[in-house]
């Protein structure tokens, strides 16, 4: 093969600036937004890897609103207890208008995080005005001084309702062989997690870049199963496969394998697969989206798998 190089910058391509406002994670946890999914049998420990990956992201301060979508979700008042999980929040996955909800509740928090941004940006200006010794106090716009005051006319600086941009997830549990499933809208906003919730463009105010966003994550018994397994979209834009215990299924081991083929050969993968799955509750966290320096296979979330190449 013959190459001819051009070296005109006009015609390099070239990536665009970064516009999406990143989650920040402790090493450990894995770069957001995720859309993970979890197989194992029942009784496997799906839902226990799930919320204890939950918990991590609830103390490092990466979780303020928690979504379930479960038929059994009343039941785990554990679950919902510790994330504070409203009652408005919990769905049931027979009904049909759950992706208009979903998108509903993510726009309301980004519109309660923009008139945040737009109070703050009202509140630096009043501050501007306050300290500046040419302008009369009896002068200043009482708009200004009824909406940052308070009833002793102290001033009162805006705050946002979790401190920082809303961080929302979405946790699907008990879901095998339900509509939810075969809702093509909800799978459209898996595919388009990272995009919901836009914010509205500010030419140079990257506080209104990028979107609000959500995580997904998906426990499921079958990956493929036509009556109970989930939407090869939805497999194929898996930023996480876990699988939970050992699996008698050797041909749902070559499908998550072909997921991480480019990276690892068949034997790694195997002898990784036995390894994190010989306890009885042990995992194989395979993470697609892997941080630098972190490794597209665990045991667990605390036993990084690496392989000499």
């Amino acid at each position: 093969m013959k190459v001819v190089k051009n070296n005109d910058k006009k015609v390099i391509i070239t990536p665009p600036p970064q516009s999406r406002v990143p989650i920040e994670t402790p090493d450990n946890l894995f770069t957001h937004h995720v859309n993970m999914v979890v197989v194992g049998k029942r009784g496997s420990g799906k839902s226990v890897f799930i919320s204890n990956y939950l918990r991590m992201l609830k103390e490092a301060g990466k979780l303020d609103r928690l979504i379930m979508i479960s038929a059994t979700a009343g039941s785990n008042y554990a679950l919902l207890e510790s994330f504070g999980v409203d009652e408005n929040d919990i769905f049931d996955p027979e009904d049909k208008d759950i992706p208009n909800k979903i998108i509903k509740l993510i726009d309301e928090e980004r519109d309660d995080w923009v008139q945040y941004l737009n109070d703050l940006e009202e509140w630096k200006q009043y501050q501007k005005i306050l300290h500046d010794d040419r302008i009369n106090v009896n002068n200043i716009d009482p708009y200004y001084l009824l909406k940052f005051s308070d009833e002793y006319g102290n001033p009162v600086k805006p705050e946002s309702k979790y401190g920082h941009r809303p961080i929302i997830h979405c946790f699907l549990d008990d879901c095998q062989s339900t509509p939810i499933f075969r809702n093509r809208k909800f799978l459209n906003c898996i595919l388009r997690q990272r995009h919901m919730g836009q914010m509205p463009y500010k030419k140079n105010n990257k506080e209104f870049c990028g979107a609000i966003g959500i995580s997904f994550y998906t426990a499921v018994q079958n990956l493929k199963s036509t009556s109970s397994g989930i939407f090869k979209a939805l497999r194929n834009n898996a930023t996480q496969c876990v699988i939970v215990g050992k699996t008698k299924d050797v041909s749902e081991l070559d499908d998550l394998y072909e997921s991480v083929g480019g990276e690892i050969d068949k034997e790694q993968f195997m002898k990784a697969y036995e390894y994190a799955t010989s306890d009885k509750h042990g995992t194989l966290v395979i993470d697609l989206h892997p941080k630098k320096g972190m490794p597209y296979l665990r045991k667990n979330m605390n036993e990084m798998l690496y392989f000499e190449t």
